[in-house]
């Protein structure tokens, strides 16, 4: 097959009408023996193959976009930015979980016991801040009292809360026993969807029938007037026997409680 010189343009199908025609081959393919002349016709006919198809692509190259495939490029576009945009997505929604668990303040614990080995009085559960007064049984009795009645369930969402709010004034194993067991004004406030507010507090020596002071251990009675604003609003009185004991620093936290 004799090349064409020509540079006029041909369409696809005169290109595939050029495949399918006999190889004209050139004089040298003709000589020598049969395997060398084999050898050079078939490294001709390869040639010419090649030659032909970087034409053939290059004439493709040159006509203009049909509307099929238009659509076909504009759909693997629009499938490549949703998919870019869903991945950035996910990529925001995982660093905002990772920011928010990072920023999620840590449930506070309860204080373990502590002081001397060996000793025999009820030890504090914390150490007490500036405003908590335990210099005295009376101090002690008042602070808890005071810290304990006052609830507010829509704001503490648990007992626990009102219990941890009133440990600087108790011992650990009061603490304990508290978080242990329910209360009844709590489960009353809950029912009456209410809260209490302390109007009057006393403190007072224990009535008769109660044990006698000694220097590590007294009871105090605590007379309390709260407030109970909630579906139902009334005045309720709480009457609590309280037992403060000392530690080996000279303060006093509640150890016991009866009538909570």
């Amino acid at each position: 097959m004799s090349k064409d010189d020509d540079s006029k343009a041909r369409s696809p199908l005169e290109w595939r009408e050029m495949l399918k025609t006999g190889y004209d081959y050139p004089e040298e393919t003709q000589r020598g023996r049969r395997g060398a002349r084999r050898r050079a016709r078939k490294q001709y006919r390869q040639r010419e193959r090649t030659e032909l198809r970087q034409v053939l692509e290059e004439e493709r190259r040159r006509e203009p976009m049909t509307a099929g495939g238009a659509v076909l490029v504009l759909v693997v576009i629009l499938v490549i930015g949703w998919a870019s945009a869903r991945w950035f997505l996910h990529q925001d929604e995982q660093a905002t979980e990772s920011t928010t668990v990072a920023d999620a303040p840590a449930e506070p614990e309860l204080a373990e016991p502590h002081g001397a080995p060996g000793m025999t009085t009820a030890q504090p559960s914390a150490e007490p801040s500036a405003t908590v007064d335990l210099s005295s049984p009376e101090k002690a009795a008042e602070g808890f009292a005071r810290a304990y009645l006052t609830m507010n369930p829509p704001v503490d969402k648990s007992h626990e809360t009102v219990i941890r709010r009133a440990a600087p004034w108790m011992t650990d194993a009061l603490v304990r026993n508290l978080v242990m067991n329910s209360d009844r004004a709590w489960n009353e406030l809950i029912s009456n969807g209410g809260i209490s507010r302390i109007t009057s507090l006393t403190v007072k020596n224990a009535e008769q029938g109660m044990p006698v002071d000694t220097p590590l251990r007294a009871w105090r009675t605590v007379t309390v007037e709260a407030a109970i604003d909630g579906y139902k609003q009334y005045k309720q009185t709480y009457v609590l026997q309280t037992e403060a004991t000392r530690s080996s620093d000279n303060t006093w936290r509640v150890a016991r409680v009866l009538g909570v």
